[in-house]
């Protein structure tokens, strides 16, 4: 594995410098209603000239203040990332319609965002607006102000939501090196050059778009096409039109690819590989088998970026590759993923409202295990074990199971109330045509011990997300007694497993 920390670096450190050489250079696409390029030297002087408006006297910001943002998807909101940091304030990035993890004094909002949610006006005690596609905002009324020293790589950058890898729900303090050191890591696991082109749709508040995906074309002279929303039937068209050589993904992502119709040109593209995860090993095969492009997983959690990573040259499919020489990671009696960091200023400074720092060994609620050649295999999440009847249930491992299955797009399995103590098994199928609860309770037969077999299959047309693009379970446990009880006079075969 190859080692990547080098010397410490922030955000705008590698901005300056990659300007100086190349400032005619597309680092980043946005596509969308409309299309719009952003180059080196107009990102670096637009943000050099936020960073000014945001030490205006009139605002009274200092040095690690929280500043809330929410911007539509753009030029402006790069320039935004990018000032907040050389102003050396911490960024605190909220989706349209979502709450920040914690507060800010002054919010900066875009103008386009704001028409299209005017509740966000009270995001904070001061809001000032800049053009993200809906007009001048007003943030250019104050007078600029004298910058400071450019922030140091292990002062405080960014709050993000996490969506509990760790734990509960919460706010992730991150250092400025951390967000450079991810990209730098992925930038080498995928070989990422300045022919590459990477093709991401992940929300704006997410660590993969910002980090793995614009620092990763940062770092590595690539081109980032950002895409304000996945669309499966688009994908493939957009990526040939773009000439789009990696794409990032979820594992719903890639099986969303893999269950449409297959087409005489599912390799007529330059797509090569993919980064993500999770990809069971099926799913892997499958995909490059039809599209000639090999999945690449990792895992990573937005406290630590990535922890282990699979190699574009060395992939072992099914696994999340051997652990990064910048962590050192240990399975727990408990199975779960603990990390300890081997260099400063990598990992999490704690989170918003805690001023306890982070313990030296960090436990994620992430089950995994080594296999024998040293590679993680993930194995689920920790708080996401059924119990029933005395037997604790992976619901990654039967979700893996009921994914494959021809005509389910994606999968969810969730522990539901039961009248014989502890829980039952409900599983939650998307997919195209009929999916008849009995044929996936046959599907699970043959494949899973009788105790993990489902006893309620429902369908959806698409699974609930959250703010971080993943399946929202709290959603699917919600099902009410009634729901369920219909379920159980459908007499299929599921009722009778129990």
């Amino acid at each position: 594995m190859i080692e990547v920390t080098g010397r410490p670096e922030t955000l705008f450190d590698v901005l300056s410098r990659r300007a100086a050489a190349e400032p005619g250079r597309v680092v980043a696409t946005f596509a969308g209603a409309t299309r719009a390029d952003l180059t080196l030297g107009d990102w670096l002087a637009s943000a050099q000239r936020l960073a000014r408006l945001l030490a205006s006297a009139e605002l009274g910001l200092r040095r690690g203040d929280p500043v809330v943002t929410c911007l539509r998807p753009g030029p402006a909101l790069a320039v935004v990332l990018a000032g907040v940091a050389r102003a050396g304030l911490v960024e605190i990035p909220v989706a349209p319609g979502g709450t920040p993890a914690t507060a800010g004094r002054v919010a900066i909002v875009g103008t386009g965002a704001l028409a299209a949610d005017p509740g966000l006006a009270g995001l904070a005690p001061v809001v000032r607006t800049v053009d993200d596609g809906g007009g001048p905002g007003d943030l250019d009324d104050v007078r600029p102000g004298p910058l400071g020293p450019p922030p140091a790589p292990g002062d405080p950058a960014l709050v993000l939501s996490t969506s509990g890898t760790t734990g509960r729900p919460k706010g992730v303090l991150l250092p400025h090196f951390a967000g450079v050191r991810h990209a730098r890591r992925v930038t080498a696991s995928m070989r990422y050059g300045p022919d590459d082109v990477l093709y991401n749709a992940f929300p704006w508040n997410h660590v993969n778009v910002r980090h793995t995906g614009l620092l990763a074309a940062l770092v590595s002279g690539a081109r980032l096409l950002a895409v304000p929303r996945f669309s499966a039937s688009a994908f493939w068209g957009l990526c040939r039109a773009e000439q789009v050589t990696a794409f990032n993904f979820m594992g719903a992502v890639a099986a969303i690819l893999l269950r449409a119709p297959a087409r005489p040109g599912d390799r007529d593209h330059r797509v090569t590989r993919a980064y993500g995860g999770p990809a069971p090993r099926w799913l892997a095969e499958q995909f490059r088998e039809r599209f000639g492009v090999q999945l690449v997983e990792a895992y990573a959690c937005t406290e630590l970026g990535d922890v282990t990573s699979n190699l574009i040259d060395d992939v072992a499919e099914g696994t999340a590759g051997r652990p990064v020489p910048e962590y050192e990671v240990r399975i727990d009696t408990d199975r779960r993923i603990a990390v300890r960091a081997r260099h400063p200023y990598l990992s999490t400074l704690g989170y918003a409202g805690s001023a306890e720092p982070p313990p030296e060994w960090i436990v994620t609620g992430d089950l995994g295990r080594f296999d024998e050649a040293g590679r993680l295999v993930y194995c689920g999440r920790h708080t996401d074990v059924i119990r029933r009847r005395g037997e604790n249930i992976s619901a990654w491992e039967v979700e893996s199971v009921v994914a494959a299955m021809p005509g389910v797009r994606e999968a969810a399995a969730v522990g539901v109330a039961s009248e014989f103590t502890e829980q039952d098994l409900l599983v939650v199928v998307a997919g195209a045509g009929p999916l008849r609860p009995e044929d996936v309770h046959a599907w699970c037969r043959g494949r899973l011990p009788r105790h993990s077999w489902p006893r309620f299959v429902a369908r959806l047309d698409a699974l609930p997300r959250n703010a971080s693009a993943k399946v929202d379970k709290s959603a699917l446990r919600s099902v009410s007694g009634e729901d369920l009880e219909h379920l159980r006079r459908r007499d299929h075969p599921c009722e009778s497993s129990t």
